[in-house]
């Protein structure tokens, strides 16, 4: 067909810009949303597209591009600070759940190939919809946060190793170990070549590019670095992933790190998302008609077998109980670098079409499964661990109690952030008792350290509010930058009956109206941020404070309506 390709990108984007929305718009991950577009428009569905070579060679470079913004990201400094967490509970995890797996796929009749590349890719997690979800719901600063980002961390470095042998494992050499060492050695080569050239050239000619102030000639020169090293490494005769990747390591040390990456990221997003689409045109549908038992045990022995290997590891590492089923119940999911490898064995003919669909369909139902598992990690892990893990959340909880047994008509501030901390401040200088929460527990050391009053404790636990002496509390106060979570705080404290005032902030108006529905006073910051902002350049222009302030009482009065249509249609959002 004449114009294919753009018939394509036409079908692909509009599809999954009706996918993604719906997607985001249930809090699903826009993963999720760009699989389902390529099982609509594939050869299974709809059949509107072919899974041609033109989607395959454009969800490459978005690959490519992946991998090269994942290379920006990796420092070695910090990698080797956090060794324990990363190396070592990573690597174990990786090895074990590999080998496991493994294993089990060579004792159903598969070959070496085979088993590696599934333990591989079922050895993997989502990274990004773990780190999504944990941030949105405060946990990511949590102690099973901590170990899941950790654990990510070393599954992504793995993936880049694991995508450099895939080529070696395909050639189904008889010298299995001869041909690993050279491929080493071609690495050990390019990467020698590229630390020459990121350490000589590279920096006089990117300091050139930035003397030029051309935002398009550094969005070029960003791609051109990806690109040809990609390319140099497929010279070689290694995966272009692997070049990409360590061009992104060598640059991620240099000045320029922040800009390349925001030039690169809004065509690795774009990339990426039709290398999930041809992802989802692989997945024949039929799968789950035609072998749901094979699908459904693949799926168990992920979700299941994955966190039974994890919890052990944990413990071993000296998480608590409760600790360790959350983290492995937030790492139960297949994950992106998996989908990756299933399609790279499969295109490299290490893997059989009959078992990659039931494969592609188990990690694709894992991943939906995932939300759910890690907005209830606390209650499922309270319920897997029995005693031992509510000994750990009940002592959190006995902690505030005790040090909120003294408090009366108190205020509680959920969030010690900037916010948080200048308003207790205020409430102690006027008096008031206050009572601040907050989940990481780094802050809560250093606020500690200065002789500040604040507690260890994620209010969106049911058990926690209780413990603050929300019944006796006098007002509340959520300071969390989050309008999810201050309305799920604040609807679980009208749950209970309490009609105490409380006081949440608002950036943006579009959210101001769910939390009012929630039950809660919204304080406008970004209006507000607006009037003071005025005030300050009326007083400079010679205004009398009182005219200013009777202007601005009047405006509040009309709840904001003279710039309340401005905000709502601002173009860009505002910047703090």
């Amino acid at each position: 067909m004449e114009h294919a390709l753009v018939f394509q990108l036409v079908v692909i984007l509009a599809v999954a810009a009706l996918t993604v929305g719906l997607c985001q718009r249930f809090g699903l991950s826009p993963i999720l949303g760009y699989l389902a577009t390529g099982v609509l428009v594939g050869p299974s569905a709809l059949a509107w597209l072919p899974d041609g070579p033109t989607t395959h060679l454009l969800a490459e470079l978005g690959v490519v591009l992946l991998m090269f913004t994942i290379g920006l990201e990796f420092s070695l400094p910090k990698l080797l600070a956090a060794k324990g967490l990363v190396l070592g509970l990573g690597g174990a995890q990786m090895l074990i759940t590999v080998l496991l797996f493994a294993l089990i796929g060579w004792w159903v009749g598969l070959g070496v190939g085979e088993a590696v590349v599934i333990a591989g890719a079922l050895a993997m997690s989502s990274t990004a919809i773990v780190m999504k979800q944990l941030a949105e719901q405060m946990e990511l600063l949590s102690a099973h946060g901590r170990v899941a980002a950790g654990i990510l961390l070393f599954q992504d470095i793995a993936a880049v190793l694991l995508l450099a042998i895939l080529p070696v494992l395909a050639s189904q050499s008889s010298d299995l170990a001869g041909t690993l060492g050279l491929t080493l050695l071609r690495v050990i080569g390019v990467f020698s070549g590229l630390v020459v050239v990121g350490r000589y050239l590279l920096p006089p000619a990117l300091h050139w590019v930035a003397e030029t102030r051309s935002l398009e000639l550094f969005m070029l020169t960003s791609l051109l670095l990806a690109i040809s090293a990609a390319w140099v490494a497929a010279l070689a005769g290694l995966s272009p992933t692997l070049g990409s990747f360590m061009a992104g390591m060598l640059l991620g040390e240099t000045l320029f790190r922040y800009q390349i990456e925001a030039d690169i990221r809004p065509f690795r997003d774009l990339m990426l998302g039709l290398f999930f689409a041809s992802i989802g045109m692989q997945l024949d549908a039929k799968v789950f008609l035609d072998t749901p038992v094979t699908v459904a045990a693949i799926l168990i022995i992920l979700v299941l077998f994955k966190a039974i290997i994890l919890l052990p590891l944990l413990r071993a590492f000296g998480q608590t109980a409760c600790d360790a089923w959350r983290a492995a119940i937030s790492l139960a999911q297949g994950g992106e670098f998996g989908l990756l490898l299933i399609s790279s064995g499969f295109a490299l003919g290490l893997l059989d079409e009959s078992l990659v669909q039931p494969v592609l369909g188990a990690l694709i139902l894992s991943m939906v499964l995932a939300p759910l598992l890690l907005r209830d990690n606390g209650q499922i892990a309270v319920l897997l661990a029995g005693d031992s893990a509510t000994m750990s959340v009940s002592n959190v909880e006995e902690q505030i109690a005790s040090e909120s047994g003294d408090f009366d008509q108190h205020v509680i501030v959920c969030g010690y952030g900037r916010l948080g901390r200048n308003l207790v401040q205020i409430l102690n200088e006027e008096c008031f008792p206050v009572l601040a929460l907050d989940i990481d527990a780094g802050r809560v050391r250093q606020a500690a350290a200065r002789g500040e009053k604040v507690l260890f404790g994620n209010a969106l636990q049911p058990g926690v509010l209780r413990a603050a002496g929300i019944e006796r509390a006098h007002a509340l106060v959520v300071t969390i930058d989050n309008t999810r979570l201050a309305e799920r705080i604040t609807g679980h404290v009208r749950g209970l009956g309490l009609e105490l005032p409380i006081l949440v902030r608002s950036r943006h108006s579009q959210d101001d109206e769910a939390l009012l529905e929630a039950g809660a006073e919204v304080f406008p910051e970004g209006l507000e941020i607006s009037l003071a902002f005025a005030r300050q350049l009326l007083v400079m222009l010679g205004v009398s404070a009182d005219q200013i302030e009777a202007r601005f009482n009047d405006i509040r009065l009309d709840d904001y309506a003279p710039l309340q249509s401005l905000f709502d249609n601002a173009l860009e959002p505002d910047v703090d």
